[in-house]
C-alpha cells in the first residue's frame, strides 16, 4: 500500500503521533471529522471530474463537427478542382485543333523536270542579287 509516497510503517508513525498530540479520548472524534473531510473532498472531485467530462464531450463534438465540415469541404473543392481541371484540357485541346486547323498549310514543292534534281541555292556572302 502506497498513497501519495506514505507506506505502512509512515501511516503507523502518523497514527501513534495522532493519538499523541491529540489524546485518546478525542481521537474518535478527530478520525470522524478527517472522514467528513474527505467525504467532501471527494464529492468534489466527483463534481470536478463530472465538469470536466461534460466539457471535455461538448469539445469532442464541436471538433468532431469541425471535421466533418472540413472532410466536405475537402470533398466540394477537390469536386471543382477536378471539373475546371477537365475543362482547361478540354480548351486547350480544342484551342489545339482550331491553331493547327487555321494553320497556313505547306507551300507544294514544283516537280522538278525530268533528270534534274533540285537543290536548295546556297546564298554566297556579298551576293545580294542585283
Amino acid at each position: 500500500m502506497d498513497f501519495l509516497g506514505i507506506g505502512l510503517p509512515e501511516l503507523i508513525i502518523i497514527l501513534i503521533v495522532a493519538v499523541i498530540v491529540v489524546g485518546p479520548k478525542r481521537l474518535p472524534e478527530v478520525a470522524v471529522q478527517i472522514a467528513r473531510a474527505i467525504r467532501q473532498l471527494r464529492g468534489y472531485a466527483t463534481d470536478v471530474t463530472a465538469q470536466m467530462r461534460s466539457e471535455l464531450d461538448e469539445l469532442t463534438r464541436e471538433y468532431e463537427q469541425v471535421r466533418k465540415e472540413l472532410r466536405e469541404f475537402r470533398q466540394v473543392a477537390t469536386k471543382d478542382l477536378d471539373s475546371v481541371s477537365r475543362e482547361v484540357d478540354r480548351t486547350v485541346r480544342d484551342v489545339s485543333a482550331v491553331i493547327e486547323s487555321s494553320a497556313e498549310p505547306e507551300p507544294k514543292k514544283r516537280p522538278s523536270p525530268p533528270g534534274k534534281e533540285t537543290t536548295p541555292e546556297k546564298e554566297t556572302p556579298g551576293d545580294d542579287g542585283s
